[in-house]
């Protein structure tokens, strides 16, 4: 092959199997070599059996057989299949056949340039009209469970250009065959009742072909012809060729759509979102929406659905695509969808598609139209507010783009509705923060107004003006219960109904009237958003009246009327309005209990006033008399005891009347006796009328004074007395020695009769005072009588016994109650007698000696 011989001859070979674009001209080729060449080669349409099956990669088309020298035949062999796999793209088998990769190229090349599935549909009839005369080409597309005629040649008969509303039905053999079969299927006596087309009664043969495109519908190439009984093998193979070109034109236009589709869907989703992040109406979302998902999806049908008057009926509030009529009455007047097969739906939140849907037992008429529906939840703070639907008639299942496409508007109206949602919420949250706002600088000028006001009704009529400033038109009753009637006590705005007035200015029937009668006796506030007549019996007279709220009013715990604020029109009482006709009506409780309170007081007062002048004077009377008492009494007194001192020097020498001696000494004792009585009446006055002058006292010092000024009584007596440290009070110095003086010389006294008599002297902190004690271990005293140790004049010893006048532990009381102390006394006969008082921190500060 590769002599200087041989080379001119494969040269020409060479140049000829290049130029060759069919199986036929390829083999005249190798016919027109071979007696130069010496090789016998023979090209025939590929079968399974014998030969070598060319091209190699990808499917045969063709079977060489070659006979010859060994090594040209491997060279011929290798050079036909680069040009089997030029001219047919490894073709099919199919494309094998006369007439096949010449219909190929040639359909090929007229497609080329076209970008549009019309435009495509007119070239390829164009060309298999030319290539196969008296042919006519139509190309149908399975919408659901039928088949649509998009194109159909100009040279059909009538009947087959006549529109078909709806379709071809699917169980068409012919057409079932086609969409199973991966190539091209040929009917020869071709019989349109047999094949249920009855529009193709005049035809007598017919070809089809069908495309599975990804992401579109399924389509089929059909051609028929109305003169031949049969396909020829070039008709058939001419038929393959076009049909393996047009199927990859229509891969390239679906490409080109989808991508033309996409931009815009990027456009329609980005306008979308740019729309729905302005827009506040949901209405107008739900419709943007839909038009978004049918512009850019073709074949569906949209809509919005919403709660009607609960979870249980939903409600087309959109609708756009094609719809049954019956199924559009169904959406616009309400279906249920909460539970079936959607229970979970609005719980996962997410988008759920439903293939093959006419499966599914739905109840609602119409929905069996559709071959797959599309849902989106659309929920408020986990609650459902709204459902996306989407369905289409064309195919049992989604693609993948439709999908995409559907959750991404679903998730942007879902967003959306959110943000709106949060929004209004934000905007009742903040008019709700201006209203709390209004309400507290209300409360703050109700409470100065109240403060300064003590009478019932002015207070009440304050409040109700301070609640309907507040809120929309209305007016403020305030009924009290009157034996059979409630009676009308404080109004405020107009009633707007003259018979409303008379029969309120009349009274209420205790029982009829509900609506104050409720909160009367359940003890809480009653609502109503549209008031009924019914409930105090009021009929047509009620007409003005549209929402009430009615709150019991209490003052001192114990119920004393209803509080009553009435709107004009029905309406619901927010959160908000509650609490503030409620904490209006606390606030008017509290000012009311103030207001008693505060009568009461000055009441009260006033008797203490009273009371506290009529005891002044009658302390300043008794001080009078006592002072006056123990001055005008010394003279009687010295006179008895001067005159008894005369009689006993006139009568001299009395020892021999003894009981003379004795009368003259019981006189000059008891004149004595009174002496000591009277001074301590004055003491005792002087320490009630004397002014306390406060100062450092060190009681530990005091004690040691005391102790010295008692030495004359101790002198002989072996007296214990242990002094623990005391602390440094605030105190009148003179009065607090007087207080210790008393306590120390009572122990010294009741101590006399003890072998080894034992005083003791301490303090204890207690919380907010000190307690000084002062314990003996003497005669004691019966706890029984504990009450009477600290009376004026007030003994539990005779006098023949223990001296002493009964005013000492007096003294001491007063002294103590004036430092705002406490006394106290215990004891136990023959065991001794503790006394203690206190001094709170006020007037004692506690810094305890060492």
């Amino acid at each position: 092959m590769t002599t200087e011989r041989g080379a001119a001859p494969w040269t020409d070979l060479i140049r000829a199997l290049t130029r060759a674009t069919t199986l036929d001209e390829l083999q005249v080729a190798l016919d027109h070599a071979a007696p130069v060449t010496g090789l016998r080669a023979h090209l025939t349409p590929w079968t399974p059996d014998g030969g070598t099956p060319l091209p190699r990669v990808g499917a045969p088309v063709a079977t060489l057989d070659v006979q010859g020298p060994g090594a040209d035949a491997a060279a011929l062999t290798d050079l036909l299949d680069v040009c089997l796999t030029r001219i047919g793209g490894a073709l099919p088998p199919q494309l094998g056949s006369d007439g096949a990769v010449g219909a190929f190229l040639q359909v090929t090349g007229r497609l080329a340039s076209a970008l549009e599935f019309g435009d495509l549909n007119r070239r390829v009839s164009d060309v298999l009209r030319d290539l196969i005369p008296e042919v006519t080409v139509s190309v149908l597309e399975c919408v659901g469970t039928r088949w649509v005629v998009r194109f159909v040649s100009d040279n059909a008969t009538s009947e087959v250009q006549a529109p078909v509303p709806d379709g071809l039905v699917a169980e068409s053999p012919a057409l079932r065959a086609a969409e199973a079969h991966d190539g091209p299927v040929f009917i020869d006596d071709w019989n349109a009742d047999e094949q249920r087309i009855p529009a193709s009664v005049a035809y007598r043969v017919a070809a089809l072909q069908a495309f599975h495109t990804p992401e579109w519908p399924v389509m089929v190439l059909s051609a028929g012809c109305r003169d031949r009984r049969a396909w020829s093998a070039r008709e058939r193979g001419v038929f393959t060729g076009a049909a393996r070109a047009y199927g990859q034109a229509l891969d390239r236009v679906a490409r080109a759509h989808q991508l033309a589709v996409e931009r815009a869907t990027l456009l329609a989703l980005v306008e979308f979102k740019e729309r729905a992040a302005h827009s506040m109406n949901v209405a107008d979302l739900a419709g943007q929406a839909a038009q978004v998902l049918v512009t850019t999806l073709e074949q569906v049908t949209v809509a919005y659905l919403a709660p009607a008057d609960s979870l249980d009926r939903w409600r087309a509030g959109t609708l756009h695509g094609e719809l049954p009529e019956r199924l559009a009455q169904q959406l616009r007047a309400g279906v249920p969808i909460m539970g079936g097969p959607l229970a979970s739906l609005f719980s996962e939140g997410e988008a759920r598609f439903i293939p093959n849907f006419t499966d599914v037992p739905f109840t609602v008429p119409g929905l069996d139209a559709f071959g797959a529906v599309a849902l989106y939840p659309v929920l408020d703070q986990g609650q459902p507010v709204g459902l996306l639907a989407m369905g289409t008639r064309r195919a049992p299942e989604w693609t993948a783009r439709e999908r995409s496409v559907f959750r991404a508007v679903g998730r942007s109206l879902a967003q959306a509705m959110d943000r709106d949602a949060r929004e209004r919420r934000l905007a009742s949250q903040h008019a709700e923060l201006q209203a709390q706002a209004r309400s507290l600088q209300a409360f703050a000028q109700l409470s100065r107004d109240l403060g300064a006001q003590e009478d019932r009704y002015a207070l009440i009529r304050r409040a109700q003006d301070v609640t309907l400033s507040l809120l929309p038109p209305g007016f403020a009753v305030y009924y009290e219960p009157d034996g059979g009637l409630w009676r009308l006590r404080s109004q405020v705005g107009s009633l707007r109904n003259p018979d409303l007035q008379d029969a309120v200015d009349r009274g209420l029937p205790l029982e009829d009237a509900r609506n104050l009668l409720i909160p009367w006796q359940s003890g809480l506030p009653y609502y109503q958003d549209t008031y009924d007549p019914a409930t105090d019996a009021l009929g047509d007279a009620a007409d003005s009246v549209g929402s009430t709220a009615t709150v019991p009013l209490r003052q001192a715990g114990e119920p004393i009327g209803v509080f009553g604020i009435v709107q004009y029109s029905p309406r619901p009482w927010t959160a908000t309005e509650r609490a503030l006709i409620e904490g209006v009506t606390r606030s008017l409780q509290l000012a009311l209990d103030r207001a008693a309170s505060v009568t009461e007081l000055r009441r009260t007062s006033q008797d203490t006033a009273r009371s506290n002048a009529a005891l002044q004077a009658a302390n300043e009377e008794l001080e009078a008399f006592a002072y006056s008492v123990s001055h005008d009494l010394r003279a009687p007194v010295r006179h008895i005891a001067g005159f008894t001192d005369l009689l006993r020097r006139t009568l001299g020498d009395l020892s021999g009347q003894p009981k003379a001696e004795r009368y003259l000494n019981i006189i000059t004792e008891s004149a004595g006796q009174m002496n000591a009585l009277i001074d301590a009446m004055l003491v005792l006055s002087r320490v009630t009328r004397q002014e306390l002058h406060l100062s450092d006292v060190d009681l530990g010092a005091l004690v040691r004074g005391v102790q010295v000024s008692l030495a004359p009584e101790l002198e002989g007596r072996p007296l214990n007395l242990r002094v623990s440290p005391l602390p440094t009070v605030q105190a009148d110095a003179a009065l607090m020695r007087q207080v210790m003086t008393n306590l120390l010389s009572n122990a010294v006294k009741y101590t006399a009769r003890r072998a080894d008599p034992l005083i003791e002297v301490w303090a204890d902190p207690l919380p907010g005072a000190w307690r000084v004690n002062v314990r003996d271990n003497g005669v004691g005293f019966d706890p029984a009588y504990a009450h009477k140790l600290f009376g004026v004049f007030q003994r539990l010893h005779r006098a023949e016994e223990f001296g002493g006048t009964g005013v000492g532990l007096a003294n001491v009381r007063r002294i103590i109650q004036r430092h705002g102390g406490q006394v106290d006394a215990e004891g136990k006969p023959g065991a001794g007698a503790t006394f203690s008082f206190t001094l709170p921190t006020a007037t004692a500060t506690a810094t305890a000696a060492s």
